[in-house]
């Protein structure tokens, strides 16, 4: 196999690069949405004017064969200039920060190891105290590549799923999987919404516009909940709003967002927003209308439909809950796997001095 060289490119070329990068992406094993040439799109379109994040291609023989994106920033932290870099669509203000999950360093299949090679090469030339892998699974080329180029600090989140496929050979069907406290949660839930309001129905957003419609209703009780803990919440971030509209009117058209309302007659009692890729849903972010009766679990009920309804869907498989080990996500999950926050710390003063103040 022939060497890998890497060649950076300006941000405002990635017209030039979507096409090289959708196709790498096509064939790279297990690239998520995270890193879809719509997801990127819609980052760049909304954070890159900030960041100036710099596009980098690896090529062997002439053709491109991997490909990733950097975003470089010195961050003040209490006097300490720290020069971070970001793989990927990373690095925004943790107000507006989108979340990368199952991020990757993009290749085709048997370059991995040689291109997480050539990125490593690539950084160890240049300036900076940290680098951030946010979201990725261990074991990777690019994880263990990491590890040569500085100490590593790791924080493990596991990331809970439902097995759409399992559950489908079981005889007794999704219930039986679930704990009995859960499944008396779940059927009180549903008796006491459908005595006082009628009875609970899902409906999914059918067009772009209708999903635009569905978000901004998920997005007033993802608010009201958020700010009734005295917190901001997702949606109190303007970019972070705009960035998700953009991505609903780019990716919905190519099947890869679903939103869904849960109603109790005519009250909405939940919302869930998704990703669909590779026979995968991951579930994003949610709004529920909570109430004082704490019998009335709307979050649970919610994904509880949710996942029945997938289970109607042949072509999906799993039901991802992405990273958090909350409690309703051990409840009606089946399984589960690590995702990995790394960050590579080289022995610079300014790195050893945010050690230290740590």
């Amino acid at each position: 196999m022939a060497e890998v060289s890497v060649q950076a490119w300006h941000w405002r070329q990635w017209p030039e690069i979507a096409p090289t990068w959708d196709r790498i992406w096509g064939q790279c094993p297990g690239a998520s949405i995270f890193v879809a040439r719509e997801w990127v799109d819609c980052w760049l379109e909304t954070f890159g004017g900030d960041l100036n994040p710099d596009l980098l291609t690896f090529s062997s023989d002439g053709e491109a064969v991997g490909c990733c994106l950097l975003v470089w920033r010195t961050q003040w932290i209490r006097g300490v200039p720290l020069r971070r870099v970001y793989l990927n669509c990373a690095g925004e203000n943790e107000a507006d920060s989108t979340c990368i999950e199952y991020n990757s360093l993009l290749s085709f299949p048997d370059y991995g190891q040689k291109v997480a090679e050539a990125l490593a090469d690539y950084l160890r030339v240049r300036r900076w105290d940290e680098l951030v892998l946010p979201g990725v699974e261990e074991g990777t080329p690019l994880s263990t590549v990491a590890c040569s180029l500085g100490s590593r600090e790791v924080i493990v989140q596991p990331s809970h799923y439902v097995d759409l496929s399992w559950i489908r050979n079981q005889a007794a069907g999704f219930d039986s999987c679930l704990s009995p406290n859960t499944r008396q949660q779940i059927r009180r839930s549903l008796r006491l919404y459908e005595a006082d309001h009628g009875p609970i129905t899902l409906h999914v957003a059918g067009t772009a516009e209708e999903a635009r419609q569905f978000l901004a209703r998920l997005a007033a009780l993802h608010q009201a909940a958020w700010s009734g803990r005295g917190r901001p919440g997702a949606f109190a971030s303007a970019r972070f709003t705009a960035f998700h509209q953009k991505l609903i009117q780019a990716g919905f058209a190519h099947g890869r967002i679903l939103l869904l309302e849960a109603r109790a007659g005519s009250q909405l009692t939940g919302a869930l927003y998704c990703f669909l890729q590779g026979g995968k849903l991951y579930f994003y972010q949610s709004g529920f209308r909570y109430s004082p009766d704490g019998r009335l679990k709307p979050g649970l009920l919610t994904h509880y439909l949710v996942i029945r309804h997938c289970l109607d869907r042949t072509e999906l498989h799993e039901y991802d809950f992405l990273a958090g080990d909350s409690q309703y996500k051990r409840s009606l999950a089946t399984s589960s796997r690590p995702l990995s926050w790394i960050t590579v710390r080289r022995r610079t003063l300014p790195a050893l001095s945010y050690r230290a103040l740590r």
